[in-house]
């Protein structure tokens, strides 16, 4: 199933959900290091050498263990590539026809210029992006993942020079083999697997190199982990540790993030005390109402609401959420400030790329009295009223 499809079935937060989706922490505590000639410094699921004009790229895809997946071999001239390197795929770039199975991939390839080589996406109700959406209104775009279920026959017809799709973590059992058989290349991202923002930012390399626009990823990378860097230094500068909680009950369970997850981390980064802090799960946890009640109904704040863009919309899905200190305070803020026609915020899209911009809401959120520091307007954020 698409990544769009897991985001915003579950916690209205798809994006960091998918990342959050397996309860259990990976088994291995200390992955294999990149080699000194890595292109890649934060990320551990995947790695970039440069060998004369080839680039070699290596994904680790299965959650519990660091087992190389898929390699691919890169250049702008194939021919003598099979004979000096093993790979699963071979692929010539600049990548001319890319097919691109999450808004996020999509958004990445529009960050790197790269529009007019997008030829397909998997879902045109998930994007955001203005000019992705003018290029499908002009017909221009294809849509391979309309369902859950990928069209192999659409894809097969388009012959598109790489697929970005996703994993789930689980090895083998990710590959399509139906797209195996066709022989199209199908890079595997599974960025959700990654435990900091800066390493999952770090994937738009991974996308780059397919592209031939390795140096430009590498600059919007430098400057979003200098600007996290910074951010994050500056929360420290706060007297205050607010207590905050996340995400609303879906159905009977309550998906909060785990004490080591992308989301957990981000909040801790902004200067916040995370109630789940000192859990020490990188999956969401499936809880009551009544156990969140137990710890958060006098969180200072609660964010991330799923599509909720007012107080009375979120009490129309459970009266109950009335009771917490955050509602009576009116401290909720919810990702939901650039929406399509759909109700799909833009955070989904772009958050990955600049977790940065995340950071900066956070900060103002958790810390008015830095506002004038940050010096930025909210970019993702709103407040319910």
């Amino acid at each position: 199933m698409r990544l769009n499809f897991y985001l915003y079935l579950f916690a209205g937060a798809l994006f960091f959900l998918v990342a959050c989706s397996n309860n259990a922490p990976s088994v291995v505590v200390n992955p294999t290091p990149n080699p000194s000639d890595s292109l890649v410094g934060f990320a551990k699921r995947f790695n970039i050498q440069k060998k004369g004009n080839v680039y070699l790229l290596s994904i680790f895809g299965n959650r519990q263990t660091w087992d190389t997946t898929a390699k691919f071999a890169l250049s702008d001239d194939t021919n003598q590539i099979r004979k000096s390197y093993k790979a699963d795929y071979v692929v010539k770039i600049p990548c001319q026809k890319i097919a691109a199975l999450s808004s996020i991939y999509a958004a990445v390839v529009a960050e790197l210029g790269e529009l007019n080589h997008l030829a397909a996406i998997d879902n045109i109700d998930y994007v955001t992006n203005e000019e992705i959406l003018k290029k499908h209104q002009l017909q221009q775009l294809k849509e391979l993942a309309k369902t859950p279920a990928m069209d192999v026959e659409q894809t097969v017809a388009l012959q598109p020079d790489i697929v970005f799709t996703f994993g789930m973590g689980q090895g083998e059992r990710d590959k399509d083999r139906r797209m195996i058989q066709t022989g199209i290349p199908v890079a595997i991202s599974v960025d959700h697997l990654e435990e900091t923002p800066l390493a999952r930012a770090e994937w738009i390399k991974f996308f780059a190199v397919f592209m031939n626009k390795l140096n430009l990823a590498d600059s919007i990378f430098n400057q979003v982990k200098n600007n996290y860097t910074y951010l994050k230094g500056l929360a420290r500068l706060s007297q205050t540790a607010p207590t905050v909680f996340s995400e609303i009950k879906y159905s009977e369970f309550w998906y909060m993030p785990g004490g080591k997850s992308f989301m957990a981390t981000l909040m801790s980064d902004a200067g916040a005390s995370y109630l789940w802090k000192d859990n020490a799960d990188f999956g969401s946890l499936p809880l009551s109402f009544e156990q969140v009640y137990a710890k958060a109904n006098n969180a200072d704040y609660w964010i991330n609401l799923s599509s909720a863009k007012t107080k009375e919309e979120l009490l129309s899905g459970d009266s109950r959420y009335s009771q917490f200190k955050a509602f009576k305070q009116g401290k909720l803020f919810n990702n939901i400030k650039h929406c399509n026609s759909k109700g799909y915020s833009s955070y989904w899209e772009t958050g990955m790329i600049y977790p940065n911009r995340i950071l900066s809401d956070l900060i103002q959120i958790f810390h008015p009295e830095l506002r004038a520091q940050v010096k930025n307007d909210l970019y993702y954020y709103i407040q319910l009223k």
